[in-house]
């Protein structure tokens, strides 16, 4: 399938210029559309793939660069070096410190830009997100209209602590969830514990929620980034499948 890739700049939150990378594919109707939400490392070529994949997949994706305002918090993604190591205390300060709040007025931005797209399908636009990233797509279905899906890659349900940056807990606001969930984990993800998820399944089955958390015995944290040393190709596989036939039927 024919695609296009173009990155773009849109109004973010308070009316702030972003940047993004748009990949579109090339069919002569509207498509579903897809946000695309990065892990903590950026906009990098990993997340540009995935974009990518999406479109080749029948999709209008956009991955909106959460970092535009400060840059990457950390080693940045290049042509010589596109998977940098970080050092964990570097990932664990840079996903506290991010402002919850201002990357949902990204994203909700980078939601109206696609559904302003003559190639996207503005009333089918879904949120799709990895780790950080996967934390603000189930906040942005809890919070925007805009949305009539959410896919979640292992994302916080609950956080360690709050703090101005993250001033209230994800799994506080799901009762205003109000589309279809699609949620991946893995068991073997240490930032995660099972009493979270089991949590979120109670609190999402009490509310009547439309929702599947599937889980992969074997998986750790980031199994989908096929750049990272979690990557555990058969969780990915299945979880790319999965993910592909709940937008095409639940969008």
């Amino acid at each position: 399938m024919s695609i296009h890739t173009e990155d773009v700049r849109f109004a973010g939150a308070k009316g702030d210029v972003i940047g993004g990378y748009l990949a579109v594919s090339l069919e002569r109707e509207p498509v579903p559309g897809v946000v695309l939400i990065h892990e903590v490392f950026g906009l990098d070529a990993h997340i540009r793939g995935v974009a990518r994949r999406f479109a080749e997949a029948g999709f209008c994706a956009l991955a909106p660069d959460l970092y535009s305002r400060e840059g990457v918090p950390g080693p940045q993604s290049t042509e010589t070096d596109p998977d940098p190591i970080w050092e964990l205390e570097a990932i664990r300060q840079a996903v506290c410190s991010f402002p919850d709040r201002r990357a949902l007025g990204d994203i909700d931005g980078a939601a109206a830009l696609l559904a302003a797209r003559s190639e996207a399908d503005g009333d089918r636009i879904a949120a799709v997100g990895f780790c950080m990233g996967g934390t603000l797509a189930f906040l942005s279905g809890c919070t925007s209209s805009r949305f009539a899906g959410v896919v979640e890659f292992y994302g916080r349900v609950l956080y360690p602590e709050l703090s101005a940056a993250k001033p209230i807990q994800p799994l506080e606001l799901a009762l205003n969830l109000d589309c279809p969930l699609l949620a991946f984990f893995g068991e073997l993800d240490e930032g995660i514990p099972s009493e979270d998820l089991d949590r979120m399944r109670t609190t999402l089955a009490s509310a009547a929620k439309n929702f599947e958390i599937v889980c992969y015995p074997e998986a750790r944290h980031g199994f989908f980034n096929d750049r990272r040393p979690n990557h555990d190709p058969q969780a990915a596989e299945d979880a790319w499948r999965r993910t592909l036939t709940f937008l095409r039927e639940d969008l």
